[in-house]
């Protein structure tokens, strides 16, 4: 067995970050990523690039804060350019419901620590032209928010990781975890058939993270899901920068893309599926809602449409940390269509509990131990409920 001392599984934002402030923390320890295909050809090319602070829940709140600090500063941390654009992020409602939910939102969310304003329809109406405002009840903006690019980010981090002297495999396909007597961590299995290994191995790998942790028994709640966007041609009519902006009633969400503009949304709840192919029919779905709220979208040509996998988990937020009667094996995925925007201060967290280093923020709402563990099922298997 030829061996590293830390393995991550999964190249995209999450994988490398951790890779990176690893490198960081222990510059004497062997760092390898291995990448099942292309450096972020996984769920991080699939991003819209949005980076919010407005989370219902102070856990995601102060990462979401935290990877922000480092998107701002990506350069001089990271070297590259993520395109990190201020654009602000919007959320509306037309609903006394949802408005009521904003409202308590943004108190805790100032707690935390996030500057959230709250609007009316007329100043959204003056915030974001050409929508339609007048059954607003309610709009939350954060204009510290924004956008930064997913495969810009990437290609930055994987330079970075590789000048930290992390070795990145691409084409490593990890066929199962290996486990030594005690049940901690000893290494993989490539889909090669040749073997790795380590006393340390992160699971980084998104939707893939559930059955890889089935190849030693475990079922864990993270499951994939289909989801889709679409990019329009020019329209010359549309504002030339508007927030991202999120209308919480129907889950559709739009931001501009230069001359043209990227939406998608409404598609939270499909089934569970690894079939990440675009459906072209699905907007069809969207049509009579994106129409009623962004009107100028209605005779907008699509020329662009792009499909992928989010991650869900049960209670909308990652898994990170070791795994109880594993040691030496951590996770950090199920992020729950969150990654991108979490994933540098997932990274800089993760790094600290593989090095048993304070984290930089509280995370264990987080931890793989908010599951029970039930016993062990007729195949064998056990079994991660809440």
């Amino acid at each position: 067995m030829a061996g590293a001392s830390v393995l991550i599984i999964g190249g995209g934002i999450i994988g490398l970050s951790i890779a990176f402030e690893l490198a960081q923390l222990e510059t004497r320890t062997r760092i390898t990523v291995l990448e099942r295909n292309r450096v972020g050809s996984g769920t991080t090319s699939k991003a819209t690039g949005g980076i919010r602070t407005q989370f219902s829940s102070e856990a995601n709140v102060q990462l979401a804060l935290l990877s922000r600090d480092r998107f701002a500063h990506w350069q001089s941390i990271y070297g590259g350019n993520p395109r990190f654009a201020r654009i602000g992020y919007l959320f509306v409602t037309a609903g006394d419901r949802q408005a009521a939910v904003l409202r308590t939102g943004a108190l805790e969310q100032r707690r935390w620590g996030v500057e959230v304003s709250l609007l009316t329809a007329h100043d959204v109406a003056r915030l974001v032209p050409g929508m339609a405002t007048e059954d607003l009840r309610l709009g939350t903006f954060t204009e510290s928010d924004g956008i930064a690019d997913p495969g810009a980010a990437t290609s930055a981090l994987e330079s970075a990781c590789r000048r930290a002297g992390v070795e990145v495999r691409e084409g490593a396909r990890v066929q199962s975890l290996l486990l030594d007597a005690r049940g901690a961590a000893a290494g993989v299995a490539l889909q090669d058939e040749t073997t790795l290994a380590a006393d340390r191995v992160v699971v980084a790998c998104g939707p893939w993270t559930a059955p890889l942790l089935a190849t030693i028994g475990l079922s864990v709640p993270i499951s994939p899901h289909h989801r889709q966007v679409y990019r329009t041609g020019p329209l010359p009519t549309w504002p030339s920068t508007i927030p991202l902006t999120v209308d919480l009633d129907t889950g559709l969400y739009c931001h501009s893309d230069g001359g043209a503009v990227v939406f998608g949304g409404g598609d939270r709840d499909t089934a569970p599926s690894f079939d990440d192919r675009p459906r072209p029919s699905d907007v069809a779905q969207l049509g009579e809602a994106l129409i009623q709220r962004w009107p100028l979208l209605s005779d907008a040509p699509i020329v662009h449409t792009w499909a992928g996998l989010r991650e869900m988990t049960p209670d909308d937020h990652g898994v990170v940390g070791e795994l109880p009667d594993h040691p030496g094996i951590f996770v950090a995925a199920g992020f729950s269509g969150h990654g991108f925007m979490q994933g540098p201060a997932v990274g800089l967290v993760t790094a600290a509990l593989v090095t048993g280093s304070p984290p930089p923020v509280d995370a264990s709402a987080l931890s793989p131990t908010r599951f029970r563990l039930n016993q062990r099922g007729h195949h064998g298997t056990e079994q991660y409920v809440f």
